[in-house]
């Protein structure tokens, strides 16, 4: 599903605006959700050509199309003295930007707790292929007559942060509870939200509880706020077409990267876009069924059971320690797109050149989040981005993953010397002995450690090394979903 999204513009004028009347007064109330507008028509050259909004100090708002072909500039450029953006999800949200404060106004069920998280339109900032590693958004959750910041996780509760908002009201009445807040722009911390008044809008996530106790949600939703400045008159304007799947938002823009840190986007593949995308990962999705239209959702619930075995050795201190904690590292040379299309070769191309090529470049200190070691998986120490502190690592494991059997290699480099560190070929089962069972594949690890143990010994990477990823594929059939991390 597509449909074209608006924006308002409160400076310059629109690349492509609204065809008539009738499209303007419909992107009004896209731009500005629940929001009720007086709609008129006019022909002024003091006012921008198309469709533009305001919002009074009043609090009215009006959307007008212009029939004149106006000079008029959207907005009064600079920057505005007081923005105020409205949006409803799960929770109603309205904030108020100006004098280097925050209004904040939440209103929710009064049975329920219920919160709204700024910044973000998931419980993840920034999905990198299946991992989380800078954690979910900022947060302001509201439990009866309780208020609390939190810093979210993926699909987890997060942890409380200092308080930084003061309470100016909080209240309940029809069963509805509606909290006014108060605090900086600046967030008191890295890990509180920061406003800012420049910005046209902001994504937000919203969930509400099934008891005034902050546990799992009951309901959850996102929306985007869109910031009007009040007492000018901002453009709404076309903002691209916007793709859905199954009801779920595509990415906007895209999630795929521009070279050195990946080729995905370069190259154009289709995974990139709405437009484009064929299938893969985005289309498997919690609670939906990938059927035929025609085809009924089975009722019954397939159970199952997993049985782990744990092996381990017992620790020796010394004089050299028997055990070291591993850092975890993380990168995709499809670089957060955490996927990407195997696109079929031009007919007629020899077997054996039907090689799609994906590389990507980045340095060492990319893939170090400073943070203390333990707080998240993905955590490297809270000085693991300072060269002066930390002298850079050495790699003792390295675990290609890609799709088999189309997987052909992958190659880690170091390029800065041109040296090879690892490279997989796939290992294909050829008897029935216990990890090489015809019909499965093997992607084997590249390993480093003491030369003693016939391990090759690792060399010292610092932070600012570049690193080299190099991806083939066969690609005489074409598939989707395939990763190279």
């Amino acid at each position: 599903e597509s449909f074209m999204a608006y924006a308002a513009r409160r400076e310059g004028a629109c690349p492509e605006r609204p065809a008539n009347a009738s499209e303007c007064f419909e992107a009004a109330c896209e731009v500005k959700p629940g929001a009720a507008f007086s709609n008129r028509t006019v022909s002024d050259a003091g006012v921008p050509p198309g469709c533009s909004i305001t919002v009074g100090d009043d609090g009215v708002q009006e959307a007008v199309w212009n029939e004149a072909q106006s000079a008029t500039s959207c907005g009064k450029g600079g920057e505005a003295r007081q923005v105020v953006a409205v949006a409803s999800s799960v929770v109603k949200v309205t904030v108020d930007l100006r004098g280097g404060g925050a209004t904040i106004t939440l209103s929710g069920p009064a049975s329920a707790w219920f919160g709204v998280g700024f910044g973000a339109d998931s419980m993840c900032l920034h999905m990198d292929g299946d991992e989380c590693p800078e954690g979910g958004p900022y947060a302001v959750i509201v439990s009866g007559d309780v208020v609390v910041e939190r810093k979210l996780e993926l699909h987890g509760p997060g942890s409380k942060l200092e308080p930084s908002i003061a309470v100016a009201s909080n209240t309940a009445e029809g069963g509805v509870r509606t909290v006014v807040l108060t605090r900086a722009l600046k967030g008191k911390s890295a890990r509180h939200f920061s406003f800012d008044m420049s910005r046209a809008s902001e994504k937000f996530v919203a969930a509400v509880g099934h008891g005034l106790t902050f546990d799992r949600h009951a309901q959850h939703g996102s929306g985007n706020l869109a910031f009007m400045a009040v007492g000018e008159r901002s453009c709404v304007c076309r903002d691209g077409l916007r793709h859905f799947i199954n009801g779920n938002p595509f990415p906007y823009p895209s999630n795929c990267w521009a070279p050195p840190l990946s080729d995905v986007l370069a190259q154009r593949n289709p995974s990139c876009f709405g437009d484009t995308y064929g299938g893969g990962k985005k289309c498997c999705i919690h609670g939906h069924f990938l059927l035929d239209a025609d085809q009924e959702v089975p009722e019954s619930t397939q159970e199952y059971r997993l049985k782990f075995r744990f092996y381990f050795e017992e620790y020796s201190p010394g004089p050299k320690p028997s055990h070291v904690n591993l850092i975890r590292l993380y990168h995709m040379t499809e670089m957060r797109n955490g996927e990407y299309d195997i696109v079929p070769c031009l007919p007629g191309t020899p077997p054996e050149s039907c090689v799609q090529v994906l590389t990507a470049r980045w340095k060492v200190r990319d893939m170090m989040r400073a943070c203390p070691s333990g707080q998240r998986v993905d955590c490297t120490g809270s000085d693991s981005t300072d060269a002066s502190k930390v002298a850079g690592l050495h790699l003792l494991y390295a675990g290609p993953h890609c799709h088999a059997p189309d997987c052909l290699s992958m190659e880690l480099y170091n390029a800065d010397t041109g040296r090879l560190l690892c490279r997989m070929e796939p290992e294909f089962g050829a008897s029935d002995e216990v990890y090489d069972e015809r019909g499965y594949v093997a992607l084997p690890p590249c390993l480093w450690g003491d030369i003693s143990e016939g391990l090759q010994q690792p060399e010292l990477l610092p932070l600012d090394t570049t690193l080299l990823s190099i991806k083939r594929n066969n690609n005489t059939v074409g598939h989707y979903g395939e990763m190279a991390s």
